[in-house]
């Protein structure tokens, strides 16, 4: 009997502790956006489109998937590994404060919304506070993956070796696996000070990098046409050699999404972090 007893009593212990390991393992939305919030260098702000897209604080996470953008692909790919929580850095719903009133009768607005409730999808957005943190996350990842540490000289400008604007552009095209990228100017244009502008920054901001003598090319994510693609033809035209090389938005900041799993992960260790990448949306005919 006494056996019995301590056999039972054995089992008990070993049940209740493994359900209160598991316990243990539960993470909330919440509890991921408050481990966030605890590990940036910068003040969090309550004026911030860094907030839940889908879900809420209390749903379960059974994984995270970062990523530049939740389209349907990555929508797709997380829910197969397995990852319900997509942290991504731009809008879900098309605009940038996700507001959906004009087209809350639109079919792929629809469609897309009934995929991430019936998966019990969490989207949560972090976009200004990942560019805020130091160092900014999109840069570093970035400056990681063109492997360009021992060239910067200042946040966002670069000495690199003398290069010409084509063979620039042919190696950004070669490390990125872009196909869209495009190029303004000569592309016999000697460069070697190099600024950059990731995602979609201000022309103003374009101007101000451009119009500076230690400035050979700008490399962005994208531009309004009509504004940084015409100022850098009208400075060709009058001789002053300027090169501008458009990588696509996603292009110039995935990788910054790709480190942020690496981020994550010296933090939370209690579900699955890993970069689900949106990918390039362009394509150009071959023949």
């Amino acid at each position: 009997m006494g056996k019995a007893i301590s056999f039972t009593f054995i089992f008990l212990h070993i049940l209740l502790s493994t359900q209160v390991v598991s316990a243990q393992q539960i993470m909330l939305a919440q509890d991921i956006i408050e481990k966030i919030k605890e590990n940036v260098t910068c003040d969090w702000s309550e004026t911030t489109v860094d907030n839940l897209k889908s879900g809420t604080p209390d749903s379960q996470v059974t994984g995270i998937a970062t990523t530049f953008l939740a389209n349907m692909a990555v929508l797709r790919r997380a829910k197969a590994k397995g990852l319900n929580m997509i942290i991504t850095h731009e809008p879900t719903f098309y605009n940038h404060f996700d507001e959906r009133e004009a087209y809350e009768q639109d079919p792929v607005y629809r469609a897309k919304l009934k995929y991430i409730e019936e998966n019990e999808m969490v989207i949560w957005r972090f976009h200004d506070h990942w560019h805020q943190t130091k160092p900014d996350g999109i840069y570093k990842g970035m400056i990681a993956k063109l492997k360009w540490q021992d060239y910067r000289e200042e946040r966002d400008r670069f000495i690199i070796p003398e290069i010409t604007l084509g063979d620039l552009a042919t190696h950004l095209r070669d490390v990125f696996d872009a196909e869209g990228i495009r190029v303004v100017g000569d592309p016999e244009l000697s460069v070697s000070e190099v600024a950059m502008r990731l995602g979609a920054s201000s022309y103003l901001g374009h101007f101000d990098m451009l119009k500076r003598s230690d400035v050979d090319v700008l490399i962005i994510g994208e531009c309004r046409e009509w504004e940084t693609v015409e100022y850098v033809r009208d400075a060709n035209g009058l001789g002053m050699g300027k090169g501008l090389i458009l990588l696509g938005h996603a292009i110039s900041e995935e990788e910054g999404m790709a480190y942020c799993a690496e981020w994550l992960a010296q933090f939370i260790d209690e579900v699955p972090v890993e970069v689900v990448p949106c990918g390039e949306p362009f394509w150009t005919p071959k023949n």
